[in-house]
């Protein structure tokens, strides 16, 4: 099927109802048979503390985020192992951005 993988950028903190948005998101395209990626920048990286974004990664949803912006955020390697998170560049996200069909942006 044409169309089947998207791709979201979220760079917004988790406090931000951005977060829920992207769940929620993610949750319906999964439910439609779509692949989906999630690259998290800037404050986004926090949200590899959330439960409710880091249950995706068992659904099948592949999460990666920016190896610089969690080292400026003091983030260890550790926790993006431990919960399932891929340590990736931006060289990386320019891979994911030409792979998928859509990104959409929380910014």
């Amino acid at each position: 099927m044409a169309g089947n993988k998207l791709g979201i950028l979220l760079t917004t903190s988790p406090e931000n109802e951005d977060r829920h948005t992207v769940v929620r998101l993610c949750e319906a395209a999964l439910e439609s048979g779509r692949e989906v990626q999630i690259f998290m920048m800037c404050d986004g990286v926090y949200n590899s503390y959330t439960e409710p974004l880091i249950g995706l990664i068992p659904k099948g949803v592949q999460i990666s985020e920016c190896h610089h912006n969690a080292g400026e955020r003091k983030i260890p390697e550790e926790h993006e192992k431990a919960v399932g998170v891929n340590s990736a560049s931006q060289y990386i996200f320019s891979g994911i951005i030409s792979d998928v069909d859509r990104l959409i942006t929380f910014c």
